[in-house]
């Protein structure tokens, strides 16, 4: 289908109109049109089908009408712009759909080879690239209506009004003074039939004094930006969504083009912060562990309330977690208040958690990862004082197991004395894996590298952390272990949310999304968390902690989160 020399005028304008590449410069785009073939399909012919090899060639529509088609019956329209096939570049499997042109096409062809080279010349189209992935992951994986909740109300009842307005005339200087003055931090930017014009902000402000040299009197007109925009009726989740996806502060409410009201990051985040708990209260008053076992017994209840009131399950899962916490802290209260003779603990300490408990990210049925830390003292030795502890671990495990966590299969637990140590017993231990750096050491740092305070003195967790991050910062051979320990997994999600079976056997195909899904991501972020010293356990606040530390693009970031995102959604449902 190849076709040399096939002519269509002004590609690089029509690409720059599309939504893949309209941020692309035009001279990456030269180059783009110049290491790529034009390919042609007349109307009614496949370029691949489903179950096809993939052909080593990722296509680009720029002229034409396609609509591509899914195993399981979903179809879409193929855009101007959109990529076809790079599912297939990334992880050269068959084609997981049909691509039919309903007219005569026109494509670009690259090759696995030349895409490679370009996308390591060229940064700005890498980024390109996975911003389009992360647009395929959200578009393969739909985003949930929330029909209930917080986000489910309309914008009208969170944004603010009215709004600050000024007209495109308006100095930089003038513009930096009225907000300062009204103490805000932006300014809607209005016509003289205040239609919605821009945006401006102090970021707005600041690039355009720093680097585009513009003095005080100049107007804001060459400052502002065009803001995403919504209907007073816009669910708030539907706002959610376009602050991720533009990566926007403000979204600007506007009724037949007339601004009547803004609505801010720090405006969701609040009304999220106000989402009601049904158990929380509970779990504080509880005065027993069969109370506690249950309310966790509620909790699939819980989970179901509040995966219909967020809009991401990353959401989800952060509440869900929450509240296994506030669960398994009030076992260790009633745990420490059933200690014989009523004995305050000997020394301060700080029960750890580990594993998903650590990173936030507890679904459903979690089991027990946790730990000790007890404070440096010449009496920790003492006899006494280990029997102590050792009482204290036995005791608990076992009363979170009552109410309804699991003993852990690793016996990753405080009452196995490999995980109660004083601070400078858990630095040795810590300097041992790092100077011996043992698959089964990195295995272990696998689920211990997400530790936070459960309980207690957070200044041992945060003291045990500097030395960790000091450590590994010295001798990396650790972290290489960790991420040969990863790279053994095999992903049990193909991109765009296509399964991959992880084995057979005769009830047919089985998928361990745990396992084979979150943990790959969950573990690589780990690793170059470590690396960089960053300490945040969250998978999701690692990856935007690497954007921030430059390590990952935010286009890169988002399309790993989508399809974090999406693995837990499966999970969750699957649960349920």
């Amino acid at each position: 289908m190849a076709v040399a020399g096939f002519s269509f005028p002004s590609r690089v304008d029509v690409l720059k109109r599309t939504r893949s590449f309209k941020d692309l410069q035009p001279e990456v785009l030269e180059v783009l049109i110049e290491s790529a073939e034009t390919y042609v399909v007349k109307a009614g012919q496949a370029l691949f089908r489903t179950g096809e090899p993939f052909g080593d060639v990722v296509y680009i529509l720029y002229a034409g009408h396609m609509r591509q088609r899914w195993q399981s019956g979903d179809e879409q329209d193929v855009l101007l712009g959109d990529v076809l096939a790079l599912a297939n570049y990334l992880d050269h499997a068959p084609h997981g759909s049909t691509a039919q042109a309903v007219s005569d096409c026109a494509l670009l062809g690259l090759t696995s080879s030349n895409l490679h080279r370009l996308e390591q010349d060229y940064p700005a189209l890498f980024n390109c690239l996975h911003h389009i992935i992360a647009r395929k992951l959200r578009a393969r994986n739909p985003a949930r209506d929330v029909n209930r909740g917080a986000l489910a109300q309309p914008v009208r009842q969170v944004m603010t009004t009215p709004i600050a307005t000024c007209t495109p005339l308006l100095t930089l200087r003038d513009g930096l003074s009225l907000m300062q003055q009204r103490r805000i931090g932006s300014l809607v930017v209005t016509g003289h039939d205040n239609k919605l014009i821009g945006l401006l902000t102090h970021a707005n402000l600041a690039e355009a004094v720093l680097q585009q040299q513009a003095k005080p009197d100049d107007p804001i007109l060459h400052a502002m930006q065009r803001p995403p925009t919504v209907e007073p009726e816009t669910p708030l989740w539907q706002v959610q969504e376009l602050q991720q996806q533009h990566r926007a502060k403000y979204v600007v409410v506007v009724e037949q083009g007339t601004p009547i009201g803004m609505v801010s990051q720090t405006d969701v985040l609040s009304t999220l912060i106000t989402l009601p708990s049904t158990l929380l209260p509970h779990i504080g008053q509880a005065q027993s562990n069969r109370e506690l076992a249950g309310l966790k017994a509620r909790l699939a209840d819980e989970a179901a309330e509040i995966r219909e009131a967020n809009h991401w399950a990353r959401s989800s899962v952060r509440f869900l977690s929450e509240t296994h916490l506030a669960i398994q802290r009030r076992v260790i209260d009633l745990t420490l208040r059933e200690m014989p003779h009523d004995e305050s603990p000997p020394l301060p300490f700080a029960m750890l958690i580990m594993g998903s408990g650590g990173r936030k990210e507890m679904l459903l049925d979690p089991d027990q990862d946790n730990g000790l830390i007890i404070a440096d003292d010449p009496r920790a030795e003492d006899p006494e004082v280990q029997a102590w502890f050792q009482h204290l671990g036995e005791r608990l495990n076992a009363q979170l197991a009552e109410v309804g966590y699991r003993l852990c299969l690793g016996d990753i637990m405080v009452r196995n004395p490999q995980y109660r140590h004083t601070l400078t017993g858990w630095k040795q231990q810590i300097d041992a894996m790092v100077d011996r750096p043992t698959e089964e050491a990195a295995r272990r740092s696998n689920i211990f590298f997400d530790f936070d305070t459960l309980y207690g003195d957070d200044r041992l967790t945060a003291d045990l952390w500097r030395h960790i991050l000091d450590r590994v910062q010295d001798n990396r051979r650790l972290l290489m272990r960790m991420a040969e320990d990863d790279a053994r997994g095999r992903p049990a999600l193909g991109l765009f949310n296509q399964l991959v079976a992880t084995s057979r056997d005769a009830s047919g195909a089985h998928i361990d999304l745990k396992r084979n899904g979150l943990r790959l991501i969950a573990d690589a972020t780990r690793t170059l968390a470590l690396h960089k010293g960053i300490v945040v356990q969250n998978t999701t606040d690692r990856l935007n902690a690497l954007v921030r530390a430059g390590i990952f693009t935010e286009s890169f970031s988002a399309s790993v989160i989508d399809a974090y995102d999406a693995l837990l959604d499966l999970l969750l449902n699957h649960q349920q």
